[in-house]
């Protein structure tokens, strides 16, 4: 996708405020505000604002506490409430026009100002970051929404610390900003949509307060320039089926980050500069659709939280693209309510009927990132779905997980794995070694994260009574004993699994093959019975008949986003000796009662399975 010329469509003089609307619209967002859509969440947030009145703004923990110790997430987490409250008082000023909303706004930008730096603390060593970048986001609008009310002095310290925080490590390129040109991680988009939001509210700086010889409208042009250039890039890598490999998680903060810079430049070129165009956005909501769990979980391979990544960018995809599902998944995560944040006051997206997906197959596959979703319903509220990613070892946020799967029933992933780590914490590799997921170690030995390996689908078929999926795994190990490793994932509709493992070795190996699990579980040799709630499988090793189920635990985990439930999780495991050669591991997985019959035959050509009178082939290619 190209990109017009900017500096011929923005209009030589702008007059404050412009940035997520205008000076036009300001009764028009009063009146939202105090008596139509958004009145009942503005009262809320006003009452909320006036208990806070006499408390000092979050600050950030001290660099020791935030780096060296690994606890990475109060610094983000205390800077994140800062640059909320600043927001929230800024808009309170701009609807009630009470001064004191302004003087709190003025005492958080003040703050903010006293920190001694914006960039986190783990990533001391770069000149801008996630968190400063949102951080000039946040200075910017304030300034922009409350230009007229600011004396001279503090709109020059604003402009000052914009430039000195965040614009002056721009003006001359970002080619030097290593997230700048990652067009496959969230970063690039979240860097760079907030500073092109940034140099679009200073076009009109007469100076930046500092001895500078820049022609500031000029130079903000090319930052604004690049910024798009650079998100579009980052578009670009969004793959061809509309996946992304960091995950659903990691792809709603990049591309929700994205979408008010290019509201923004959409609505001052006067529609000329139109990034939501972009060919790749039209689709690309549908692969974290996809990843959806009922009711409320997601697909959460890589460093993805639990939880579903709900929010407005499915409104801002509603609204752009007329897309349905997306409207459903906005009403379904916020129901609907009118946003506070300055930058979505005027997203509606109540002209587009909500509706559930309904494609002509439930499942989904999407080969360049490797990830596969096999679903038994979209309408039934207590689907089973199946979701197993093939992928790489190495991907930004990546896991060395190729082959890994986990089990969603009854509103429970009953079949998991470890989930996310603490970042930067020493606990965290436990979470991305393979030891995490179910997938076997041989001879102790993992996948590697230290370089990118690749596992193979070789097949794939979607059918109204089966779906099945076949993948080489060997090459993700790099283990010169495993000289092959077939996974075979078939569901037979409505309810049952099967898992086999073919491994091919050169000597003698032990092998520990992990399921990891959720909910009490009840253990009797080769069968397993799990409950958790309502959901409750039974799993049958098939093969080899000498073999039997162990249980063990990982104890002492820390995971991420404070998530209670990997405090400690249990895990089967089938732990013995493989001899050279050929060795056939399989295990069914039935959900609401145990397996029945079933008969499985793996010859060199191929797979077959018979179960309740019906034969299914699987010939090799």
């Amino acid at each position: 996708m190209s990109i017009p010329s900017i500096a011929q469509h923005i209009p030589e003089s702008l007059e404050h405020p412009y940035l997520y609307f205008n000076k036009s619209d300001l009764n028009r967002v009063r009146d939202m505000c105090l008596k139509g859509s958004h009145a009942e969440a503005y009262a809320e947030k006003r009452q909320q604002l006036d208990s806070m009145l006499n408390e000092p703004f979050p600050v950030p923990p001290p660099r020791e506490q935030s780096y060296r110790n690994g606890a990475w997430e109060d610094y983000s987490r205390l800077s994140s409430a800062a640059r909320f409250r600043v927001e929230e008082y800024t808009l309170a000023y701009v609807v009630d026009q009470n001064p004191t909303y302004l003087r709190k706004a003025w005492e958080g930008l003040t703050s903010l100002m006293n920190w001694p730096s914006w960039v986190h603390p783990v990533h001391e060593f770069m000149l801008v970051d996630l968190d400063s970048s949102h951080t000039c986001a946040t200075v910017a609008a304030a300034y922009d929404l409350l230009y007229d009310d600011l004396t001279d002095n503090q709109r020059h310290e604003l402009e000052y610390m914009l430039y000195s925080r965040g614009l002056a490590h721009c003006v001359r390129g970002l080619e030097h900003h290593w997230w700048a040109t990652r067009y496959d991680s969230n970063w690039c988009s979240v860097c760079v949509s907030n500073m092109g939001l940034v140099a679009l509210t200073v076009l009109g700086s007469k100076h930046m307060h500092v001895r500078s010889d820049i022609v500031v409208r000029d130079k903000m042009l090319d930052i604004i320039q690049e910024c798009a250039h650079h998100l579009t890039k980052f578009f670009d890598g969004i793959e061809n089926d509309g996946s992304w490999k960091e995950g659903p998680g990691y792809w709603s903060y990049g591309v929700s980050t994205s979408m008010p810079f290019c509201d923004t430049l959409k609505r001052i070129t006067g529609g000329a500069v139109d990034l939501f165009a972009h060919p790749k956005l039209k689709s690309t909501v549908d692969f974290p659709i996809n990843c959806f769990l009922p009711p409320d979980r997601v697909t959460n391979f890589a460093d993805c939280g639990k939880l579903f990544p709900g929010g407005m960018a499915y409104r801002k995809f509603a609204i752009e693209h007329n897309h349905r599902a997306a409207a459903y998944f906005d009403q379904l995560t916020t129901q609907r309510r009118p946003s506070l944040k300055l930058s979505e006051l005027f997203w509606d997206a109540s002209h587009v009927e909500p509706t559930l997906p309904d494609p002509p197959h439930p499942s989904a596959y999407f080969p360049e990132a490797g990830w596969c979703m096999m679903r038994s319903s979209w309408q039934d509220p207590n689907a089973t779905i199946l979701a197993l990613k093939i992928g790489a070892t190495v991907e930004p946020h990546g896991h060395a997980d190729v082959g890994n799967y986990i089990i969603h029933t009854h509103g429970k992933t009953i079949i998991r794995e470890l989930g996310i780590g603490r970042y930067g914490d020493p606990g965290e590799a436990i979470f991305k070694d393979t030891d995490g997921h179910n997938l076997p170690l041989f001879n102790g030995q993992g996948q590697p994260r230290s370089k990118r390996l690749l596992g193979h689908v070789e097949t794939s078929e979607f059918t109204n009574t089966h779906d099945y999926l076949r993948a080489q795994l060997a090459p993700a190990y790099g283990l010169d004993i495993l000289t092959s490793f077939v996974r075979h994932y078939l569901y037979l509709r409505p309810d049952l699994f099967l898992i086999v493992d073919e491994i091919e070795l050169t000597q003698t190996t032990q092998m520990e093959s992990r399921i990891h699990f959720a909910g009490t579980c009840t253990l009797d040799g080769r069968t397993a019975a799990i409950t958790n709630g309502e959901a409750n499988v039974h799993l049958n090793l098939l093969l080899p008949e000498e073999m039997t189920f162990l249980q063990d635990k990982h104890t002492n985990l820390k995971p991420g986003h404070a998530d209670p439930e990997s405090l400690e999780v249990d895990y089967l495991k089938i732990d013995t000796n493989l001899p050279p050669g050929r060795t056939v591991v399989a295990v069914t997985i039935s959900v609401g009662k145990p397996t029945g019959d079933l008969a499985l035959t793996i010859e060199p050509h191929g797979l077959s399975v018979t179960h309740v009178g019906q034969t299914l082939t699987f010939p090799k290619n």
